[in-house]
């Protein structure tokens, strides 16, 4: 039996306006002063809360136990853990404190690492020199005060309206309804009920990458740097995927449509995507592996050169881990994560001009 050359597709670029409201506050000699936050003064980058850790209560646990899957049988101790290995949620203001601007740019990110961090804010300073910019880093799973320091933040720079871009792989998942929630577009948070944010400005909202074509073009250079013979080649696209099933099949129809794209440009043979769900419970996960493998040995069979790249953000962790699953096959990988590559700063430039553009200043 051969490969499908083919899978599913869909989604499309959304913006909501999510608040209105108050004018902006008379401008002061330090802009930024007097938003420290339970102490969050910036340091000598920018950046609030930076090195908080959380403090997992048990009856945090207990909010945490009933929302994710994967502490329903934790104790407190594990996921106090858990939250420690994930690292600070905290705000960077990226942009020069003097710059003043109507725009403001709030960038959410579950985060890189400290380097990765400092590699994304270093490579979004054209759009930071142009228009005040704040990340929100972190999973924002017990807390939300790195986000609404970040509003803060953006309003002291006189933006009027501000652009909240999601980086995420797509709005399928917890991650995501999590913002969601925090921004009122969602009735039930995916993790705690932390605060929500108030702004006495506009707020949109962008989609997040999913199947743009400024995606699409990246995985088609990513999938030529280890291309020979495209025509006797099969590309395989792995996702780390949701974990809900209803979910994964909307993620389904969007990995289908890149690599359908990336097919059309680069001319392989035969092409498959593969959702891991990673987050899911370890049968779940483990029959998508299985089911990848299988797709790899059959392409083998049917004569491919079988190649392998994902639409991850970063090039950590969970390639790691996909090469272990893969272990014993014949692949070329590229673990490269989009967010490398200069298309993902084109993609955030993109989405905040057109969200200006379908919603003018009145």
């Amino acid at each position: 039996m051969g490969i499908l050359k083919m899978m599913r597709c869909q989604l499309v670029f959304v913006s909501i306006v999510l608040a209105s409201g108050f004018a902006v506050a008379e401008e002061a000699p330090n802009p930024h002063a007097g938003h420290a936050m339970g102490g969050a003064e910036m340091d000598e980058q920018g950046r609030r809360l930076y090195g908080q850790g959380h403090q997992v209560t048990d009856a945090a646990a207990d909010e945490l136990r009933g929302r994710i899957d994967q502490f329903a049988g934790a104790d407190t101790a594990m996921i106090q853990q858990v939250m420690d290995r994930m690292g600070s949620n905290y705000e960077w203001y990226i942009s020069d404190l003097q710059l003043r601007g109507d725009t403001g740019v709030l960038i959410l990110a579950h985060g890189f690492r400290a380097a990765g961090d400092d590699i994304f804010r270093q490579r979004l300073a054209p759009l930071a020199d142009q228009d005040p910019t704040a990340l929100a880093m972190g999973m924002s799973m017990m807390m939300s005060e790195h986000i609404q320091l970040a509003i803060n933040d953006l309003e002291a720079a006189g933006a009027k309206r501000i652009v909240v871009v999601p980086v995420v792989s797509n709005r399928y998942n917890s991650l995501m309804r999590q913002w969601e929630y925090i921004f009122g577009l969602n009735d039930e948070p995916a993790y705690m009920a932390v605060p929500r944010v108030e702004s006495k400005v506009e707020l949109f909202m962008t989609s997040p990458p999913a199947d743009a074509p400024l995606i699409a073009a990246t995985l088609a250079d990513y999938a030529r740097e280890i291309s020979t013979t495209p025509d006797n080649e099969f590309l395989l696209l792995v996702a780390h995927g949701p974990e809900a099933a209803a979910d994964n099949e909307i993620v389904l129809d969007m990995l289908s449509n890149l690599v359908g794209q990336v097919q059309e440009s680069v001319g392989f043979a035969a092409v498959g995507v593969v959702s891991l769900q990673d987050d899911s419970p370890k049968e779940v996960r483990a029959a998508n592996v299985a089911a990848m493998r299988q797709l790899i040995e059959q392409a083998e069979a049917d004569g491919y050169k079988v190649l392998v790249i994902t639409n991850l953000l970063s090039a950590r962790a969970v390639q790691a881990e996909l090469r272990r699953d893969l272990r014993g096959l014949n692949y070329t990988f590229n673990a490269k994560g989009i967010v490398q590559h200069d298309n993902f700063i084109r993609w955030i430039e993109a989405s905040v001009a057109d969200t200006l553009e379908l919603n003018p200043q009145s």
